[in-house]
């Protein structure tokens, strides 16, 4: 969308559909605004509105596209502007804000208008307006990629590892390749120093990490596994379309129910996850479910066969995995072959109810605890 075509909808009244309080009185382009004495303080729009009675001018800065990176750089545009003039508020203009960004602006003051009708404008002890959670109807290309997305999120998962260590783009390539090496799976981590550039600079764009110079920083590696779950609940619903349920016939626990497993199908190669994989390390909940990753080309046809057998502990969910980047960080456990905490959380979160209480106990009691040892 343009800039123009912004301002077209503005000029209709779009974003104040449903504020029925609300009347658009008029629409003027780059306002001079004489009483400003800083030159580059120059609004793109001034709206005149109507609330009930009482005129309310907001001054607008029109972006086609934001990232929460572009709109903390435009909430000092915005907050200078407003320190300067007091007759009315600015506000980003935009076509659509994720809820990300809302609760960004939210909490650092910036008041904004998008084009599907989520609308903040405030002036403290006159007028608060607020209309959040609208789903975005002006869907375009993104300018960045998802940094959570395929084999992109190899990338966090090594910030994530280790959050406290300074890195560039050269010492996460190593990382990867390492990392492959480490789990006997030439090649499979490995990214090119282009495909993380561009991972680092979207996760930049959404400030979840810091760069200064060729330095990578987590600043919040909080922050940064909240915005994966976020993103990684949608991938989670997907994938079990294709996930299947099996019969246990092997034990009752989770050590002999996967022994079991591998000792009939040697080539699986399965990696355990979600809550059983949680329950060996930080156990909060009973299991009744053994979540298993497969590789697509690796899952034995025979692995149907399990349920024309008596079972006797809980079933198996086989998973194909979206990247195989899941089996990063993996370990044995008990001799056992577990996904990593971070993979673990995920997937435990994802599935929500009494699994997400088991991923907030797994993060309390054993993330953060490495988190701050690394």
């Amino acid at each position: 969308m343009t800039k123009q075509e912004i301002i077209e909808q503005i000029k209709k009244g779009t974003p104040f559909d449903g504020l029925g309080d609300i009347h658009l009185v008029e629409t003027r382009l780059e306002p001079v605004l004489t009483d400003l004495p800083e030159r580059n303080i120059r609004p793109d729009v001034a709206i005149i509105l109507d609330l009930a009675g009482i005129s309310l001018t907001v001054y607008g800065e029109i972006k086609t596209q934001v990232s929460p990176k572009l709109i903390s750089q435009i909430g000092t545009w915005l907050a200078l502007a407003k320190a300067l003039n007091s007759k009315g508020t600015y506000a980003l203009i935009c076509p659509f804000l994720s809820p990300q960004s809302q609760r960004f602006c939210q909490e650092n003051k910036i008041d904004f208008i998008d084009l599907s009708g989520n609308v903040l404008l405030r002036i403290p002890g006159k007028v608060l307006i607020e209309r959040l959670g609208r789903p975005n109807v002006y869907k375009e290309p993104q300018r960045f990629r998802n940094p959570f997305g395929g084999a992109s999120s190899r990338v966090p998962r090594v910030l994530l590892e280790f959050p406290n260590r300074v890195w560039t783009v050269t010492d996460i390539e190593k990382e990867l390749i390492q990392e492959s090496e480490r789990q006997n799976r030439e090649g499979a981590f490995k990214l090119s120093i282009s495909s993380i550039s561009k991972t680092i600079q979207s996760l930049e764009e959404e400030l979840l990490i810091r760069r200064e110079r060729m330095q990578i920083l987590v600043p919040d590696p909080h922050q940064l596994l909240l915005r994966w779950v976020e993103k990684y609940c949608e991938r989670y619903k997907f994938a079990r379309r294709s996930a299947w349920t099996s019969r246990n016939p092997f034990g009752f626990d989770i050590e002999s129910s996967v022994k079991g497993l591998n000792s009939q199908f040697p080539n699986l190669d399965p990696i355990v996850t979600g809550t059983a994989a949680a329950n060996l390390i930080a156990p909060f909940t009973n299991i009744d479910q053994i979540d298993i990753f497969v590789q697509s080309n690796q899952a034995d046809p025979s692995l149907g066969n399990l349920n024309k057998e008596q079972g006797v502990g809980p079933d198996f969910l086989f998973i194909y995995p979206y990247d195989r980047g899941v089996a990063m960080y993996a370990r044995k456990i008990s001799g056992l072959p577990v996904a990593s905490n971070i993979q673990t959380y995920l997937d435990c979160y994802a599935r929500g109810g009494r699994d997400r209480k088991q991923a907030d106990y797994l993060l309390a009691n054993i993330i953060e605890k490495q988190w701050d040892k690394t």
